[in-house]
């Protein structure tokens, strides 16, 4: 249910940071139904002063007054007191204004009862209170109280009186249920955080622990062969041409190495400092070209024709990032390709969208693959064709990277053999 906007700085009187949800709740529900006391007292105010009936208007006046008080004092931070003061003078007003005018005021009290069992803390409080409560209804309808009548009101106020504490009571339960609901979703939404935040951390744990399984596996291996080199070369029992031969294949080695040890560096990064986006225009052309003049030893040591084709259109995005994911993106189709085989690039604009497409003619891979491929607890290094060994993490940075610049990356085979990377981004601000 929802109150009108101006009430709600009133509703939230009492209500702070330091009150559980539960007290929060207590607070805003009898807050409530202060304002919805308040109006009516003023409404009937009114009415008793122009039909004649001071008393009345007197006492209503106090519940005015005591309904201020309760506002200011719980305003102050003393909601348990204020919530004891007010279900007495509540209580004992109810009753005066029954007995004196005979106005049905003591139905009233079913709305305090309510009230009282809603909003009280302690048990004790609840249980003497609501004895007293009853106690006090009872002996107003059980009681011939006309000896102490002052004035009595209309029979017809008196059934206005029954029907506004019927409906009062009734909002007040209404807006309790609105309150509880409200807060379960909260607490459902916080759970399903939790679990969320406990699932991420989970992965991050595991993906950490094969990360750095595998790249002290992979640091081991070109690590030995150059101690091994230079020891033989230290012996003298390597030849010129041998050496050269060695150094060759370590340095290849290392080099993909090195861009593991990169990936696993910005990984590293994005998840102590989170990833920074610094989006602008930019020139395609230009930084495939440095990306292709990076891989230019691997291209040309598996004779890798490399074929890019652009439309020159806009991509809005952030350099470094986009350079992060052509380079991973370039070295897979390297990785898993064929000697003398090609590898393709296109750059195109379709629907206000940047679109790259890397395609490469290996051995492809099945639907299970593709569909698990940027899982982040999916920690999956296949060899490449000349046994080329990596980590696993390169297309899940790419997808965090693409992601956080608004894009997107998806993966589709090849028909007859191969395999297509597509990432998009937006081709204007």
């Amino acid at each position: 249910m929802q109150i009108p906007a101006f009430f709600d700085k009133i509703v939230n009187i009492g209500v702070h940071p330091g009150l559980d949800s539960i007290d929060r709740k207590k607070s805003r529900v009898l807050n409530f139904l202060v304002i919805l006391g308040q109006f009516h007292s003023l409404v009937f105010i009114i009415i008793n002063f122009f039909e004649g009936h001071y008393w009345n208007v007197a006492l209503l006046t106090l519940n005015v007054i005591g309904g201020l008080a309760f506002l200011i004092i719980n305003y102050y931070s003393f909601v348990q007191t204020a919530r004891i003061i007010l279900s007495i003078l509540s209580t004992a007003s109810l009753c005066l204004s029954s007995i004196k005018f005979q106005n049905g005021n003591e139905y009233y009290l079913i709305t305090n009862l309510v009230a009282v069992s809603l909003i009280l803390k302690r048990t004790s409080s609840i249980v003497w209170l609501s004895l007293l409560i009853v106690a006090c209804f009872i002996f107003i309808r059980f009681t011939d109280t006309t000896a102490w009548m002052l004035e009595q009101l209309p029979h017809s106020r008196v059934l206005i009186n029954m029907t506004s504490a019927m409906i009062l009571a009734f909002l007040g339960l209404i807006y309790y249920r609105n309150e509880q609901t409200f807060y379960e979703k909260q607490l459902r939404d916080s759970q399903l955080t939790l679990e969320k935040k406990n699932s991420e951390l989970e992965e991050s744990n595991i993906t950490k622990e094969k990360l750095f399984s595998i790249i002290a596996h992979d640091l081991r291996s070109p690590i030995a062969q150059l101690k091994n080199t230079l020891d033989l070369l230290n012996r003298q029992l390597l030849s010129p041409e041998e050496f050269n031969k060695l150094v060759e294949h370590i340095s290849l080695n290392v080099k993909q190495l090195q861009g593991g040890l990169d990936n696993l560096l910005q990984w590293s990064n994005s998840q102590l400092d989170g990833i920074e986006v610094k989006q602008q225009k930019v020139d395609f052309s230009a930084l495939i070209g440095q990306v292709s003049s990076l891989m230019q030893a691997e291209l040309e040591n598996k004779s890798i024709q490399l074929n890019i084709q652009s439309d020159k259109g806009a991509i809005w995005a952030d350099p470094n990032h986009l350079q992060l994911v052509l380079r991973n993106l370039l070295s897979n189709a390297v990785k898993y390709s064929y000697k003398n085989s090609v590898i393709e690039i296109h750059h195109y604009t379709l629907n206000h969208e940047a679109i790259i497409s890397v395609t490469d003619y290996g051995d492809g891979m099945d639907q299970n693959t593709r569909d698990t491929l940027f899982s982040a607890a999916n920690i999956i290094s296949r060899r490449g064709t000349l046994n080329e060994k990596g980590t696993g993490l390169g297309l899940k940075l790419c997808k965090e990277f693409v992601e956080k610049n608004n894009g997107r990356i998806w993966v589709e085979a090849k028909e007859p053999k191969g395999t297509v990377f597509f990432v998009s981004f937006p081709a204007t601000i």
